[in-house]
């Protein structure tokens, strides 16, 4: 790549993507001088920020492939207190089928999901993890 190469906006993100996936994971001299100033704190927040992104794409993923989803009914939620790009990561509450689920994701602010409103989740197929898919459907 030279200097004045262009690149997609896609590739641009998977670039910004890997780079804060090294810094999380302590790698590079990037990586090491960020756990050495900022703490062990920052980049535990980090990892967490970076693992919530990559479950988004994820989920996003299943979806497309066709992995079935359910509604679940969300008895409460709970704000993290961290934002990637001004969306929430927050832990939801989830009444599934009679059992109650915590999840934590992250979420788009203009999908905030309420008390008392239907969401979909999916269960992931290699662990059985459960996982938020978005705000259901209102009919």
């Amino acid at each position: 790549m030279g200097l004045f190469s262009r690149r997609t906006q896609q590739e641009r993100q998977q670039e910004a993507m890997q780079m804060a996936d090294d810094i999380a994971q302590g790698r590079g001299l990037m990586g090491k001088m960020t756990q050495a100033f900022m703490g062990r704190d920052f980049t535990e927040a980090m990892q967490s920020a970076t693992t919530s992104m990559h479950q988004a794409e994820y989920v996003a993923q299943l979806r497309a492939t066709g992995v079935p989803t359910r509604e679940a009914t969300v008895l409460g939620m709970q704000d993290t207190g961290q934002t990637i790009n001004d969306n929430p990561n927050i832990v939801l509450t989830l009444d599934v089928e009679g059992q109650q689920v915590a999840v934590a994701t992250l979420v788009s602010r203009l999908e905030i999901p309420r008390v008392g409103e239907k969401v979909l989740v999916l269960r992931e197929p290699q662990n059985g993890h459960l996982l938020y898919a978005g705000l259901a459907p209102r009919t």
